[in-house]
C-alpha cells in the first residue's frame, strides 16, 4: 500500500469516528473521490455517484443554490481559504437531505487552484430538531397573543421591548411594533405615568415583584380604567436586572359595578320607599353584569343572587339559592375564612377591600376569584347582612403560576451556567502571560509587546513566549475556529501540547507539524471537528535572526528602515490550519536581524473590524500606523477607535518583537 492510501486510510477511520465522509475533486480532470461514508449519505454507489459540484443545478436545492455558488467561485478564486455551507442536496432516490460541507483548495507550484478536498456530514436530523424547536416557539407566541390579559415586559427605561396583541390593542397603538419603544407617558396621564414609572424602579432595585395590585389609570385624555396588575423583575443571563415584566386584567367593569353598587346602597339606605318597579330595574342590573352578585342575611345564608352566581353554584336559578349557606357548596376551609369575613364586616360596619381568593370546592376542584365585601343596609339604616360582587380570575392564576414557575426554572439554570462559564474564563484568563522577557545575547536584544483582548467570556485567541537557552526564544500566536466553550477546549488542548512539545521548541517547522499532529489525534479521539491557525518563531539573538513557520495564520507585519509591510513567507513555510491533516509538512522562512528591526504577529479580529461605512480596518492602515512609530497597545487601541461602537467583535492578539 502507498504512503498516500495509508493517509487516506487513517483520514478514513478518523473521520469515521466522527460520523464524517471525505471527497476529493480533481479540479483539472473534473474528477471527484468520494469515500464510502459519503457514498452511504448519497446513496449511490462507487461507479454511478455524481459531482456534486460541477452540477449543483440539478443536485443542490434551489433555495441553497445561489450561496453554494458564490462561495465556491470564492474557494475557486482563492479569495477565501474555506468552503463551507449548511446545503440541501437531493440523494439517490429524489429526497432532499440537509449536509455540512467543508473544503479546502489546494494550489499547485504556480499557484492554481488544482485540487478541492473536504468534509461532508448528514445534519437532516439536526436541522428536524430546530425545525421542531421553532415550531414549539411559535406555539408559545400563539399561546400569548390567545390569552385575554395583557403581557408586556419593558427595559430599565420603562419601554416596552415586548407585548401581546391585547396590549397593544389597550393601549391604543395600530400594532405591537407601534408600541415597543414607548412609555406610560406617551399613553397616560403624567401623574399617573410618573407613579407606574416610580413602581417600576423599585422593582429594579429591590428585585421583589408585586401581585395581584389594583391599579387606578388616569390616560392621556382624561378617562379612567382599573387593573389588577402583576409585576415582576426581568433578570437577564448574567444576572443583572434588564427591566421588568408584568401581567394585567381589566377590571374596570367590575369597579364600575361596585361603584354603581356602592352607590346604588346608599340611595337605598336613605330612602323610606321601594317600589316594585325599582326592584325590577335592580334585578336585570345584578343579572346582566358579568360578574357574580349576591346577599347574605347576618347568618350567612344567601337572600338574594343573580343569575351568574346561581350558575357558578351549580343551580337553574337564582331562587334555588335563597336559604342556602357557603358550607353547601365549599369546603371547610373556605366557608370558615367567608364566614369570619362577613362577621368582621357586620362587627364593624367597614367594607372588605378586593382580594384574590382562593375557592375550594366540595368536589375537590379549585378556582380563584377576585371578590369585595360590604355591609347591606335596609330602607332604614339598619344594617341586616352583607353583599358582594366576585369575578372568576382562574385562568389568570394558573398563567402568573405558571410564569413564575418557569421565571424560578430559567433562573436557576441561568445561575448554574453563569457560574461555569466564569470559571471556566478565570481558569483560561489565568494562563495568559502578563509579562513577556526580554531576550539578550550576542551583543543583540528582542524586546517583546502584547496586547490581547478577548471578545467574548471564553476566548479562541491566545498567544505564548517561550524562553530557550543562549539568547533564544519562541513566540507564538493562535487563533482557533469559533467561540465559547469548543474554542476554549481546543486552546486547552494546544496548551497541553506545548508542552509536550518541549524538545521541538527551537525548530519553528517541526514544532507546528508536532502541534498539528498531537491536536489531530486529540479532535479524532473526541469526535469534534475544529482548526487552528498559529505562527511560531525563534528568536537567536546570538545568530541574529528569527525563523519562522505559519499554519494557515494571518501573514505577519515587518518593519524594515522605518517601512513596515507583509512579510514574504519562503516558499514551503507556510501549510495548512492545525487539526485539518495529520501528515502535513510546514518549512520555514530565515529573517537576518540586518533586514528588519521589527516584526508582528497578530489574529484575523483587529483587521476585519468595520467602521459605520462597512470598510475593514485592513492591514494596510496597520502596517501605517506601525511605521509611524505605533506599539501593540496603540496598534489595538487605534482599531478600537476605527471600529463601531468602539468594540471588536472578534477575539484579538497581537504579539509585537523590537529588534536591537
Amino acid at each position: 500500500m502507498s504512503e498516500e492510501d495509508e493517509v487516506k486510510d487513517r483520514l478514513e477511520l478518523a473521520l469515521k469516528a466522527s460520523n464524517e465522509g471525505v471527497w476529493d475533486w480533481d479540479l483539472q480532470k473534473d474528477e471527484i473521490f468520494y469515500s464510502n461514508r459519503v457514498l452511504r449519505f448519497l446513496g449511490y454507489g462507487r461507479h454511478d455517484v455524481p459531482n456534486i459540484f460541477s452540477d449543483a443545478e440539478r443536485f443542490v436545492h434551489a433555495d441553497d443554490r445561489e450561496e453554494w455558488t458564490r462561495l465556491l467561485d470564492l474557494a475557486l478564486s482563492g479569495k477565501d481559504e474555506l468552503f463551507a455551507m449548511e446545503a440541501r442536496i437531493q440523494v439517490e432516490g429524489g429526497a432532499w437531505c440537509w449536509f455540512r460541507i467543508r473544503g479546502v483548495v489546494r494550489p499547485d507550484d504556480e499557484g492554481k487552484m488544482v485540487r478541492m478536498v473536504g468534509s461532508v456530514i448528514d445534519i437532516s436530523q439536526r436541522k428536524e430538531v430546530e425545525a421542531a424547536l421553532e415550531e414549539e416557539r411559535a406555539r408559545i407566541d400563539l399561546l400569548l397573543e390567545s390569552v385575554p390579559v395583557n403581557v408586556y415586559v419593558k427595559d430599565r427605561e420603562s419601554c416596552f421591548v415586548r407585548a401581546n396583541r391585547s396590549t397593544a390593542e389597550r393601549m391604543g397603538a395600530s400594532s405591537v411594533e407601534e408600541l415597543i419603544g414607548k412609555s406610560d407617558h406617551d399613553f397616560f396621564g403624567s401623574e399617573h405615568a410618573q407613579e407606574a414609572r416610580d413602581v417600576e424602579l423599585k422593582i429594579m432595585e429591590t428585585q421583589e415583584g408585586q401581585e395581584d395590585v389594583m391599579e387606578h389609570e388616569v390616560w392621556e385624555d382624561g378617562h379612567e380604567t382599573w387593573v389588577m396588575v402583576t409585576k415582576m423583575p426581568w433578570m437577564g443571563v448574567d444576572g443583572e436586572v434588564m427591566g421588568t415584566f408584568g401581567v394585567t386584567n381589566d377590571v374596570t367593569e367590575l369597579v364600575e359595578v361596585q361603584n354603581r353598587l356602592a352607590d346604588d346602597t346608599a340611595q337605598l339606605a336613605g330612602s323610606n320607599q321601594v317600589i316594585e318597579e325599582e326592584r325590577h330595574r335592580i334585578r336585570l342590573l345584578i343579572d346582566s353584569i358579568p360578574m357574580f352578585v349576591y346577599f347574605k342575611d347576618l347568618d350567612s345564608r344567601f337572600k338574594l343572587v343573580n343569575q351568574g352566581m346561581s350558575n357558578l353554584l351549580g343551580l337553574p336559578t337564582p331562587v334555588d339559592v335563597v336559604g342556602k349557606h357557603d358550607r353547601d357548596f365549599f369546603g371547610q376551609e373556605l366557608h370558615e375564612m367567608a364566614d369570619g369575613d362577613e362577621k368582621r364586616i357586620i362587627e364593624t360596619g367597614m367594607p372588605m377591600p378586593t382580594k384574590l381568593e382562593k375557592l375550594t370546592w366540595k368536589d375537590g376542584h379549585s378556582t380563584w376569584s377576585l371578590v369585595s365585601k360590604f355591609p347591606w343596609y335596609d330602607q332604614s339604616g339598619e344594617l341586616v347582612g352583607t353583599f358582594g360582587v366576585s369575578g372568576d380570575v382562574t385562568e389568570l392564576v394558573q398563567i402568573r403560576d405558571q410564569m413564575a414557575e418557569v421565571a424560578l426554572m430559567l433562573g436557576r439554570k441561568n445561575e448554574a451556567m453563569e457560574e461555569e462559564l466564569q470559571l471556566a474564563r478565570e481558569v483560561q484568563q489565568a494562563a495568559i502571560p502578563r509579562r513577556v522577557p526580554t531576550i539578550q545575547g550576542g551583543g543583540g536584544e528582542a524586546i517583546f509587546s502584547h496586547r490581547y483582548e478577548p471578545a467574548t467570556e471564553l476566548a479562541g485567541d491566545f498567544f505564548e513566549v517561550l524562553p530557550l537557552e543562549n539568547g533564544m526564544a519562541g513566540f507564538l500566536v493562535c487563533d482557533v475556529m469559533g467561540h465559547g466553550v469548543r474554542a476554549a477546549l481546543i486552546v486547552s488542548m494546544l496548551r497541553g501540547l506545548l508542552e509536550k512539545g518541549r524538545e521541538l521548541r527551537g525548530e519553528p517547522g517541526p514544532f507546528l507539524e508536532g502541534l498539528n499532529k498531537g491536536l489531530c489525534h486529540l479532535l479524532e479521539r473526541t469526535g469534534l471537528t475544529m482548526f487552528a491557525t498559529a505562527v511560531y518563531g525563534v528568536v537567536d539573538t546570538e545568530a541574529k535572526e528569527i525563523r519562522l513557520a505559519s499554519a494557515g495564520h494571518p501573514t505577519p507585519l515587518v518593519r524594515r528602515k522605518e517601512k513596515v509591510e507583509l512579510l514574504e513567507f519562503s516558499k514551503g513555510s507556510k501549510g495548512p490550519a492545525l487539526g485539518l491533516m495529520s501528515a502535513a509538512v510546514y518549512g520555514e522562512t530565515v529573517l537576518s536581524f540586518d533586514e528588519m528591526d521589527g516584526i508582528w504577529c497578530f489574529t484575523d479580529g483587529i483587521y476585519e473590524i468595520e467602521n459605520a461605512d462597512g470598510e475593514d480596518f485592513g492591514t494596510e492602515r496597520m502596517a501605517s500606523h506601525l511605521a509611524k512609530g505605533g506599539t501593540s497597545e496603540s496598534l489595538v487601541e487605534e482599531a478600537r477607535s476605527f471600529a463601531i461602537d468602539q468594540r471588536f467583535d472578534d477575539d484579538v492578539c497581537v504579539l509585537g518583537l523590537e529588534l536591537r
